[in-house]
């Protein structure tokens, strides 16, 4: 009910900011709400995570899509350079010892 409620306000809200509303509105948020909970050390498998570590995700990858945006940096780049981020993160985020190598 909560998770509902929110997402109807984030709606609402992001209508108010664009004046419009479109089916598909919020598909590009979707990568940046991704990397942004991954770089908050959020593991995509399960585990411990945060809001404090999530908003500071947020605020990592909000600096990262504003500095390409000054840069004029093209959006498919910018996703491009998003997905490598996330990749990174889910690397770093991996722990190696459960990692079963086959030979």
């Amino acid at each position: 009910m909560v998770s509902g409620t929110l997402c109807g306000l984030a709606g609402v809200l992001l209508t108010a900011r664009i004046s419009s509303a479109t089916p598909g509105m919020g598909e590009g948020l979707l990568l940046q709400s991704i990397a942004a909970i991954v770089m908050g050390g959020t593991a995509l498998t399960g585990g411990v995570g945060g809001p404090h570590r999530t908003i500071l995700g947020v605020l990592v990858i909000g600096v990262l899509t504003n500095g390409m945006n000054l840069l004029s940096i093209q959006s498919f780049v910018q996703e491009i350079i998003l997905g490598f981020v996330v990749i990174f993160a889910v690397a770093m985020s991996m722990d190696r010892d459960k990692i079963d190598i086959v030979k």
